[in-house]
This record gives structure tokens, sequence and C-alpha cells, in this order.
């Protein structure tokens, strides 16, 4: 299954595609610091030319270091022309290290080590950088050589002034052979990501630069590089980013985010690829690259996820109910979001959900701490939830309001790509737990939300386990701790009540009333937030009970426990229960033992929750 960010890629290269061709040639990698690799278009080899340029500024910077590198190159940014050579006019030192005379400068302070000349050693950074080794024919290195008249002449007018202490026609040959090395946007991608990763090799995990090294190349790449080449630089992308005319190729990097690297053919004005040029432009708008906008990082939205026995909804269920969930519980699994969710937290979200169990059947996302969602993520979101859907898996969405699930929505018929039912909600009938299909479902309580997917999960697997008629529901999981014969005998003192919609069954506060068992109907349990909002905690189906929890301290109902819709319980009211331990003290003893092994496996939901939460 293909991701967002997959997607928008391949519609953006296949705008510029033909019949089995890809005209304008353009291509397009990005790496994330996660290792994440996404390609899309054409992978031609180019020479890689003047992107050698930071890299033979960082290989002067792991052997001598900023200050020593800083004596021999300047930081100014000037425009970069083709017909000018320029140098200081005090100093004779090149303005940049990015420029041709800074490339003649850092290239001349990489030395022979260990063995191995500056050329050898160039490769062996290439070759860490890429993943490969990386080789350069002599006829390459020749033609590139050949080639480089703006260089050539850099060179010698700082050997002129007695700036440059290297052989020019030497130094020219190395660095031809760096340049003349054939790369594709795969290859950019991978250097552009290491720079973004600090230094360290986003796939191999090695660290090929120091920080201080990228701190420098960064910095040289944000001041003095596309910034003298396209005047709207700054406005359209903001990052540290450098190109080559040869090939149109272009990369930029986000720093603690990713690389990215791009290619066409076609040159615009400033001698760059258009198609690639237009294209970027697409990406750090719809990606959020720009750093005016770019906030967190693609992993940060993911606070955790886990399956649902490792946090369930805290409804009070059997032994038996309790090993059927944890079973089969990889069949549901609940994501927690949170902070901003942009374009690449949506797709990092979106990799993590697809690497889950492949019997999973339902996803519960929760929302609740999500602070805002971008614009382009908002279809993202949605066509991750359509993918999921036709895929046929569950998709129950928990929030603290249905404000966020309108604006989804809302983008939705907007766009003519992606096609989302409207979710249903626990307020209305739609919602069964038993349905066929896949269902898109919104809360604004976990704990519900929670609920329902255990409740599909029984469904699925253990239909066997849920009620099936009103006299089966009568047997709570509560009595299932009882012998049959004390059962049928507790059974017999419960009286029958029926409730209306709405209606108020215990107020919190109250004292203990006697133990509630439903028999048909739902009854919602609540308690009192802040400004004396009512807080929904969760709903309580056929077969479960309530009331026992003020047997605790201080002997007060806990929640205000209100009927939605037709409800009818069995009550073994508190009165029954005094006359139970004088009249049947052995049946007594068994339903005390029975509640405290049911309050005890509460307990252990509720710290298997916390734990879950915390991780």
């Amino acid at each position: 299954m293909t991701t967002p960010v997959q997607e928008h890629l391949d519609r953006l290269t296949s705008a510029h595609a033909g019949e089995g061709e890809v005209p304008d040639g353009l291509g397009v990698a990005m790496l994330l610091v996660d290792g994440h690799r996404y390609v899309s278009g054409s992978m031609t080899p180019v020479p890689l030319a003047t992107l050698a340029s930071p890299l033979f500024h960082a290989q002067a910077l792991e052997d001598l270091g900023a200050v020593r590198v800083g004596e021999r190159v300047g930081a100014a940014p000037v425009r970069d022309l083709d017909h000018r050579v320029e140098v200081d006019a005090v100093t004779g030192l090149p303005h940049n290290p990015l420029q041709n005379a800074g490339a003649v400068a850092t290239a001349s302070l990489v030395k022979g080590r260990g063995g191995r000349d500056r050329t050898a050693r160039m490769m062996q950074l290439l070759s860490a950088l890429f993943d490969r080794e990386v080789t350069v024919t002599e006829s390459a290195a020749r033609a590139e050589n050949r080639a480089q008249h703006h260089t050539r002449s850099a060179a010698w007018l700082m050997k002129s002034l007695d700036t440059l202490d290297a052989d020019p026609e030497t130094l020219l040959e190395d660095i031809a052979t760096v340049r003349a090395a054939a790369v594709t946007v795969e290859d950019l991608a991978l250097l552009a990501g290491t720079l973004a990763h600090g230094g360290v090799h986003p796939v191999t995990g090695d660290r090929v630069l120091s920080e201080e090294t990228v701190r420098g190349v960064l910095s040289a790449m944000d001041s003095c590089g596309m910034d003298t080449r396209d005047s709207r630089w700054a406005y359209d992308v903001g990052q540290p980013g450098w190109a080559s005319t040869r090939g149109g190729t272009v990369l930029v990097v986000v720093p603690g985010h990713l690389g990215l690297a791009l290619q066409s053919d076609t040159t615009d004005e400033n001698g760059l690829g258009a198609a690639a040029m237009a294209a970027l432009r697409t990406i750090v708008e719809d990606f959020e690259l720009h750093p005016s906008v770019v906030t967190g990082s693609p992993r940060a939205a993911l606070r955790t996820h886990y399956r649902i026995d490792q946090a369930p909804s805290g409804t009070v269920r059997s032994a038996v109910v309790l090993e059927a969930l944890g079973r089969f519980a990889d069949t549901v699994h609940v994501m927690e979001l949170g902070g901003h969710l942009g374009f690449s937290q949506v797709d990092a979200i979106a990799r993590v959900s697809r690497d889950l169990p492949e019997v999973l059947e339902t996803l519960v996302v929760d929302m609740r701490s999500v602070s805002s969602v971008s614009r382009p993520a908002r279809l993202l979101v949605a066509q991750w939830f359509a993918r999921a859907l036709g895929n046929g898996l569950d998709v129950v969405v928990v929030d603290r309001d249905a404000a966020e699930m309108k604006e989804l929505m809302a983008a939705v018929e907007e766009s003519v790509e992606v096609d989302l039912p409207e979710p249903l909600q626990d307020e209305a009938e739609g919602v069964d737990p038993a349905a066929e299909g896949a269902q898109f479902v919104f809360f604004d309580s976990r704990s519900r939300a929670a609920q329902l997917a255990e409740q599909r999960l029984l469904s699925r697997h253990a239909p066997h386990l849920l009620p099936r008629d009103a006299q089966e529901a009568a047997v709570a999981p509560l009595l299932q701790h009882l012998s049959a014969d004390d059962a049928r005998l507790l059974e017999s003192m419960m009286d029958e009540r029926v409730y209306s919609d709405g209606q108020i069954i215990r107020r919190a506060g109250q004292p203990f009333g006697g133990i509630y068992v439903i028999v048909s109907g739902t009854v919602e349990l609540s308690g009192q937030g802040t400004g004396n909002r009512r807080v929904r905690r969760t709903l309580l189906t056929p077969g479960m009970t309530f009331g026992e929890m003020a047997l605790g301290q201080p002997g007060r109902q806990p929640s205000t426990v209100r009927a939605r819709g037709p409800v009818t319980a069995r009550v073994l009211t508190a009165q029954v229960m005094v006359a139970l331990q004088e009249g049947f003290p052995q049946l007594a003893l068994a339903l005390w033992e029975a509640l405290a092994r049911d309050a005890f496996t509460a307990l252990g939901q509720l710290i298997r929750e916390t734990g879950a939460l915390q991780d």
C-alpha cells in the first residue's frame, strides 16, 4: 500500500510524463531522517558537476575546522554569474565556498591522507554518502576537465593573486574527476538527507560528517546558496540548497526532517531545471517545508500506538471475555496523535499504520491531543482513512468535539480525489457493533470508542461471548463467578425495573442503592468536569453491571447513570443484600468474593491502560 507522499510525488512526475517516457526528465527523490525513501520519475544519471562544491567544503571542514577554512574562503553571498569570475577586491579570496572560486579554494585544502590522495579521499566520501562504490572513468574526468572553463579561470586568477598554493592544473584535474561522478536524484537525496540528519547517514546509520561540519556546510548553503541564483528562493523555498545547471539538478536540505533532490532537462532563465523548480515549489507548499511553517519532526505527531488489550475501555468483563480480547488483540490497534499534523506527519503515521499486523481489522485514531491540522494534511488524512476503509478496516476516530471532523469532511467535499463517507456517530442508531463491512465512526469519548472496538472484535471472533437475548444478558460477569444454584437463587431475589430514554437511574453522590444488571438497552456513565460540564465516561450495554462502585469509600455513587433509550435492568437492592448476609451467609460471602474479583480485574485493566499511555 503506497503512502500519501509517494502518491503525491507520482502525480507530480506523471504530470510531466508522455507515452512511456518523461519528456521533461523530471525526477524526484526524498529521504527522511528516519531512513524512509521516496523516489519517482526519471533516474537518469548526470554528472555531479557543481554539486561537488558543498562536498569539497565539507571535507575541508572535516580536515581543518571552520577557523582555518575561514582563513582561505569567505562567507559572503554574491550573485552567481556565469560570465564573471570574482574574488574579494581586498583579500583576493573567494567570496564563499560554493561558487567556482570557492570550490577551487576548498578543494586545495583537501590533502592526501592515509595512503589516499585528494581524489581517492573524495571518492571515499561520495561512496559513504551514496551508500555505493563511486568510481569515475578517465575519459569522463578528461571531458569534465576540458569543459570547466569558468573554474579554470577562477583557479588561475587566484594563482595570479597568490591566494592559491596548489598547482592549478593538477587541482583542476582532481576537481574535474569528482565533478564527473555520475549521480541520480536518489544519490543526491542521500547526500541531502545525511546533512538533514546532522551528518549521520539515515540509511546506514554511520556518521559520515561531524555536526560542526554539517553546521558549516548548511550555513553556506543557506546564506550563499540558491539565493545567489534564484531571487525568489527565500520566499518560495527558504531552506539550504544548491544546484547544478548540468542536468538541471537541485538539492534541498530541511534540517531535522529530510533531504530532497530534483532533476529535469529543460532549464529556466537562471539555468536551473524548469520542471524541477516548479515541482520543488509545489512540494514545499504542499508538504509545508518552508521554515516559516515547518513544525516538529514527522515522527513527533505519533505519540504512541498499542493493541486494544494494552489499554482497554475499562468496561468490566468476565475472565473468558478478557482472554478472548487478549487472544485477538492484534486485530484492533489504537494510534494516539498529538501536536501539529502536517503533510509529513500524516505520511509518517500512515507508514506506521501500514506496518501494523496483517490481521488488523479496526484502527482507533485518537486525535484528542492534536493541536492543529494543516489544510494539505486534512486531505491526506481523508485519503488515509478512505484507503483503510477500502481495505476493509474499521476506522474509529476520537476527538474532543466534532469541529476537526467537520473540517475534514469539508475538505473531502471540495476534493475530487477522495471518496470518504460521512462518519457514523455514537449518538446515531447506525452504530452497530455486529454490522457487516468496514465502519467509519466518530466518538468524543476514548472509552466508548475502545468499547465499540472491543465489541467489534468479539462479534467477529467470539460472538458466542456476546449476549444473544434478554435472558442471557441478565447473566452478568459478576454472576458467572457463582455456582449455577447460587446464581439462580440470587437472580430470584432481583427486581426488574424499566427506564425511559434520558431518565437518571443513579445520580452521582447517592449512597449505595444496589447492584444493577442491564438486561436490554444502553446506559451512560457521566461525571462533572470543569465549569459544571458533563463529561461522559463510558457506555454500558446488556450483561454489564453498575452500582457496585458505591460499595467502596466513601460509600457514594461516583458517576451519574442515565438511560440512553429504553432500558431494562435487574437490581439486587441494598436491602436484599443486607438480608442476604443474615439468611444466606455462604451466598453473601460468595457474592462478596465475586465483587472483589471483578474489582481487581478492573484494577488490572486500569494498570495496563496507564502503562500503555505512559510508554
